[in-house]
């Protein structure tokens, strides 16, 4: 059966473009604020919120890290997604989680306004999530097209959401991959460590591709895009993880047990 029609649900297509001018409006409100940090983290919430609202609720949306059975982690992410049926986080504090890395689905590093020193952090950053080790197994990368896809089989999707760009609207795209390409090699890192770069006002880039599209007149259309690639790339994942098995993060050993019978 054909993945799309020749026209999208305009139900859903009127409610994805209402959430995206949302956020615009949420963006602009955070200007109010001076300091840098407190704008970034009032774009980030509101993302995050609106995922909440639209994501199952077998799906964890919040602020925090990844950690692994090695005690590996991942750094302070802007937003993680979780399978919060797998497991509860192994800590929860007033605004971060901690979750092992079995239950990790996908990244969302939020951005202000897009630059090439951010992108070189956003490659950074999603080289040391691929770096952990979910069930003793790496993260791999998405399948290329005409190849096999790996052995390990699990995936963590990372995205680069930002609300503006630096760069001009005049052949945004090629622009904007042209240095993401500069970022990637700077950190001695791939393309597909980052597989999707969207930005609120311009459009969707998805770099292992080489391909990307910018929004329509109205400006809305790629946040749809970008909803339906993160919830068909969950939808794909879960099932493929297997149980959680807590004993990774213990010890094999059987020291300290004693008989206390000799049945």
């Amino acid at each position: 059966m054909p993945r799309g029609s020749s026209l999208p649900s305009e139900v859903f297509k009127a409610v994805l473009d209402s959430a995206a001018r949302q956020l615009h409006i949420a963006s602009s409100e955070a200007s109010a604020f001076k300091h840098t940090g407190i704008r970034g983290d009032e774009r980030a919430a509101a993302l995050a919120n609106f995922l909440r609202q639209h994501l199952p609720s077998n799906i964890g949306v919040s602020k925090g890290e990844a950690i692994d059975f090695r005690d590996r982690r991942t750094g302070q992410l802007d937003i993680l997604i979780y399978d919060a049926d797998m497991c509860a986080p192994i800590s929860s504090q007033s605004e971060n989680v901690l979750v092992p890395a079995e239950s990790l689905l996908a990244v969302i590093e939020v951005k202000t306004t897009l630059t090439q020193k951010d992108l070189n952090g956003c490659f950074i950053a999603a080289r040391k999530v691929r770096a952990i080790r979910p069930f003793k197994q790496s993260f791999v990368p998405a399948r290329e097209e005409g190849k096999p896809a790996e052995d390990g089989n699990f995936r963590c999707l990372y995205v680069v959401f930002s609300y503006d760009t630096n760069l001009g609207a005049d052949d945004w795209l090629k622009k904007e991959f042209k240095r993401l390409a500069g970022a990637a090699n700077e950190v001695k890192g791939k393309l597909n460590l980052i597989d999707v770069v969207y930005v609120l006002r311009r459009g969707m880039i998805r770099p292992a591709k080489c391909a990307g599209k910018v929004n329509d007149d109205d400006q809305m259309n790629t946040f749809l895009e970008f909803y339906l690639h993160l919830v068909n790339f969950l939808r794909r994942e879960m099932p493929r993880r297997p149980t959680m098995d807590w004993q990774a993060y213990s010890s094999k050993t059987s020291k300290g047990w004693e008989q206390l019978s000799d049945a």
